[in-house]
């Protein structure tokens, strides 16, 4: 058997498949008038089967999915297309349940036997009796022989399409007999067109038959159906749908019929999770309907969970209820749950159905069942078996256990936990007040567990008229945040946050504490310090809110340069006091606050230290700090040069982001993509990009990410030799990461123009915030602006600013930046005819260069080293070098040679008089300065570089 899966453009190998042919005839016609979106492939095959069997080819072609998959339509559309040419179509459709013998086949053999008279009289009797039943099965080959000669002889006179859908529920005397005829139609004008929802083998499967396998919808394909049935989805609903439906067509039709309008313009809670229409529940309910109750309540139970939870968690509460784990295995059996040691539903659409189809009785113990266990877990005391016999006690008695469980695990941290029982609770209550205080809590809870999608689809619509002060305020301050990580209006965000922050009273340290941030954050993304300096103050005046770390980040968006020195010492304090309690697990959300910070002032290796710490304890439902977390890790990646791994790592998240929605973490990946991109030449990708992050600038009112896209396309310009681009001249120099990562381009751009006063006047700023006290970078970006300076305008002392400039560039973790001065240094060192001088820069840029896949840059050092005789060295990136030792400070020369020799971190330190965790740090940007991950390949790295260890 021969297997296509589709959507995709592969093919099978060995005999010839249907659609290998120039497409032509009903293959065209297919693909050409269908709407069906994203099976062109699937369509194509089919067309050309039966353009096939119209020159004697026939075929059979079995079409697997599962259901809602779409193989209904797709045969409808091979069938209209092929009655339009003047085919001959049959029709027969299997149904669950049983069914007498050979039933299905009497609705094709009957009509064909009436209208031919050519079957000799052995086949037609055989073929008779077998259908009435009063055939043994010694005749049942003559039967199935019969069959397929009188489809034959009707082919003969008009190509002939025999369809069968939901072939699994045939009969099995239909079954054989069709598979009987699949295997030989070879030279016929038949086509045996099959959709079956099996994904093991069956009677069709052997030599001769083409298999096309359904594997669900891309994410375009998926939102150009949404585009067609349902065009007036908000953004947040349709990224809920197509997470939900995971391409299945049906699904992506039907979810959307069970919302309400307000649901479905994004005006309204959603609910969670979705519910099915009529269509599914009808074609896909049924296996949840006929599973026993108990099997169905454990279902409801993993649905409380919001859909995982661990085997003992759910085996435990439905213990509370007398069920054991055989209802369990059931659902296993069915294929409707997963997992060993965590369960989860099989797909998202299973728990829609799951929760679609069980009773109220049945969600109702559930909930009980999962609060009693959840809180007995969390310290509390056990409630005793519901005794309530009438509806409102029985709803009454599960909402106080879901409040005590959500008490205990508020106490306990547990914010997923404290989340979902006050949301239900909040569900079950019949008073609104209490109802509005409930979404009130829980939508707090979930923007501290990192929903905060969540968060603002509770407290969106809750009516002002119906809460009390206290909870006014916590609702204020739980939309303030949680606009700012999803719709990120950051001019109205900003104002939004400040407005909270200040109104608010004694309302939650915890919501208090994630306004003040956010509104940090904002004045970052507006290169305005007003927000972050409301902030600080607003901390300064309420000493009782917020930690030390905090504190550091907040200051890291308001002086990351004049304060640097100041933050980085706060920061190795609070890195020290980690390290101390790291018995006691520290909250990952100040992990990621410090790491923020540390990037911020250029401290990439305590950041990195942090950020995997972070992701190590952060639960992983937490969506909207894992998602800080890889956009500082992309930002780690840029810096200190692993390009590829960036391009990797980028790619399943920027898809994902098309699915969910593009936030503000999101589109700082793909600005560090760019950015990538843009360096090494990739002009098509690159420029694709940049319209994705400056439009995200404009529409989002961050002028950061306005400045970073005008930055990758001077980048762009450079790339082309283009040296004229213009960059404008930021008023915040170096006060902003985009202002200070572009310094030198600005200054470049500046003498390129011919406008020497502006970038005399740039470096003058840039001296005057004291550089050497932000970073090594700063200090590097800066003296490679002097000296470009100092040689346009042939300063006798433009050497010595080059040899500053390199300097301080051996303490940096730019390798990029590192081999561009090198690059304009060995430039100035040709035009001053030293040749030898100019080789070795030129030829430690070029390597940097070819390593990173900077193909322009590399282009450019080469051209440069041909100007002065230099012949090309062999310039793939395995085969070259890195500048190596040439770019360690002192001190981590010395720190790589006692590495290199075996010794540890702590020996290190009592060596050289320094703590074991300086060691780490130093040893953190030795590696990729060296082109090595390990200290057994220090060894060699500091050979090839000339240095004995």
């Amino acid at each position: 058997m021969q297997t296509t899966t589709s959507p995709g453009p592969a093919r099978p190998s060995g005999a010839e498949a249907p659609g290998t042919a120039a497409r032509t005839g009903l293959a065209e016609a297919l693909t050409r008038t269908s709407a069906v979106h994203g099976y062109r492939d699937v369509l194509d095959a089919l067309g050309s089967a039966l353009d096939d069997a119209a020159t004697g080819r026939g075929s059979a072609v079995v079409v697997r999915g599962e259901p809602g998959s779409g193989k209904s339509t797709l045969l409808r559309r091979a069938a209209d297309a092929a009655v339009a040419e003047g085919w001959q179509v049959f029709q027969i459709c299997g149904v669950p349940g049983a069914a007498p013998p050979f039933g299905a086949l009497r609705s094709l053999a009957y009509p064909v036997l009436n209208a031919c008279r050519d079957l000799p009289e052995t086949l037609r009797s055989a073929l008779l009796d077998t259908l009435a039943g009063a055939a043994g099965a010694d005749d049942a080959l003559l039967a199935y022989s019969g069959l397929r000669q009188l489809l034959l002889v009707v082919a003969r006179r008009r190509p002939t399409l025999v369809i069968v859908d939901d072939f699994q529920w045939l009969d099995s005397g239909s079954a054989k007999a069709l598979a009987y005829l699949a295997h030989r139609l070879t030279g016929s004008r038949l086509v045996l067109l099959a959709a079956t929802g099996q994904d093991r083998p069956g009677p069709l499967d052997g030599n001769g038959t083409h298999e096309l396998v359904l594997t669900g919808l891309d994410d375009r394909a998926a939102g150009l159906v949404l585009d067609d049935r349902h065009p007036d989805l908000a953004a947040r609903t349709r990224a809920a749908i197509t997470a939900a439906a995971q391409g299945n067509p049906l699904l992506l039709v039907d979810l959307p019929s069970a919302l309400t309008a307000a649901q479905r313009r994004g005006e309204a809670d959603l609910p969670d999770p979705l519910p099915v229409g009529a269509a599914v529940e009808r074609s896909l309910g049924g296996p949840f309907r006929e599973l026993p109750t108990d099997t169905r309540v454990m279902l409801s139970l993993l649905d409380t969970a919001q859909g995982v939870a661990t085997r003992k968690d759910v085996l435990s509460a439905a213990a509370t209820l007398g069920i054991d784990a055989a209802a369990l295995v059931v659902a296993e059996r069915a294929g409707l749950v997963t997992g060993d040691q965590v369960l989860r539903f099989r797909t998202p659409a299973h728990r829609c159905l799951a929760a679609s189809t069980a009773p109220p009785p049945v969600r109702s113990l559930a909930r009980s069942a999962w609060a009693d266990y959840g809180y007995a877990r969390l310290g509390g005391h056990e409630y005793g078996p519901d005794d309530a016999r009438e509806p409102a006690a029985a709803r009454e008695s599960t909402a106080r256990r879901l409040e005590a469980l959500a008490r205990s695990a508020l106490r306990g941290g547990n914010w997923g936990t404290a989340y979902r029982a006050l949301r239900h609770c909040g569900e079950m209550s019949s008073s609104p007040a209490h109802r509005a205080d409930r979404y009130a809590e829980a939508g707090a809870a979930a923007l501290r567990a990192g929903r905060s999608g969540e968060a603002l689809a509770l407290i969106r619509d809750l009516p002002a008229a119906q809460s009390t002060a206290d909870t006014a305020r916590t609702v204020e301050l739980v939309r303030a945040c949680a606009e700012f990580d999803t719709v990120c209006q950051v001019e109205s965000s900003s104002v939004r946050l400040a407005g909270a922050l200040r109104a608010a009273r004694g309302d939650g340290a915890e919501l208090r504490d994630a306004a003040a941030l956010r509104l940090a954050e904002s004045g970052s993304l507006r290169l305005s310090a007003e927000p972050a300096r409301i902030a600080a103050d607003w901390l300064r005046t309420h000493p009782d809110v917020g930690g030390e770390p905090l504190r550091i980040a907040v200051a890291a968006h308001l002086t990351p340069v004049t304060g640097a020195a100041e933050i980085r010492e706060r920061l190795a304090a609070a890195v020290d006091a980690f390290h101390r309690a790291a018995a006691d697990p520290s909250d990952p959300r100040e992990l990621v606050w410090l790491a923020d910070a540390a990037l911020r002032i250029d401290e990439a290796g305590p950041a990195e230290l942090l950020v995997t710490s972070a992701l190590r304890r952060l639960d992983a439902g937490d969506r909207s700090r894992i998602r800080h977390c890889e956009a500082l890790q992309a930002d780690l990646m840029l810096t200190s040069g692993r390009w590829t791994d960036l391009r990797e790592f980028a790619e399943p998240r920027r898809a994902r982001a098309r699915r969910e929605g593009v936030g503000r973490h999101d589109i700082d990946v793909t600005a560090r993509l760019l950015v990538v991109h843009a360096c090494q030449g990739r002009h098509e990708e690159a420029e694709t990009l940049l319209a994705e992050v400056h439009r995200w600038g404009i529409d989002h009112g961050s002028a950061h990410h306005v400045r970073l896209a005008a930055h990758a396309r001077h980048l762009l310009a450079l790339g082309r030799g283009d040296d004229t681009s213009s960059l404008p001249v930021s008023a915040d120099l170096l006060t902003s990461a985009v202002a200070r990562r572009a310094y030198v381009d600005t200054v470049r751009a500046a003498l390129a123009r011919g406008d020497d006063r502006a970038a005399r006047a740039l470096h003058r700023r840039a001296a005057a915030v004291r550089p050497a006290d932000v970073s090594a970078e700063t200090v590097t970006a800066v003296r490679h602006g002097a000296a470009l300076l100092a040689a346009h305008e042939g300063a006798p002392d433009t050497d010595e600013r080059f040899r500053h400039a390199l300097d301080s560039a051996a303490a940096s973790a730019r390798p990029f930046d590192r081999a561009r001065l090198a690059l304009d240094y060995g430039r100035w060192l040709r035009r001053q005819r030293d040749t030898a001088a100019a080789r070795t820069q030129l030829r430690a840029g070029q390597d940097v260069f070819a390593r990173l896949g900077a193909a322009p840059w590399r282009d450019m050092a080469l051209a440069e080293l041909r100007a002065i005789g230099v012949s090309a060295r062999d310039t793939d990136p395995e085969a070259v070098t890195t500048p190596g030792a040439a770019f360690l400070s002192a001190q981590e020369r010395r720190i790589a040679k006692l590495a290199a020799q075996g010794l540890s971190n702590r020996q290190i330190a009592d060596q050289l008089f320094i703590s074991p965790r300086t060691v780490g740090s130093h040893l953190y940007k030795v590696y990729p300065r060296l082109g090595v991950s390990s200290r057994r390949e220090l060894m060699g790295a500091l050979r090839r570089s000339g240095e004995s260890a």
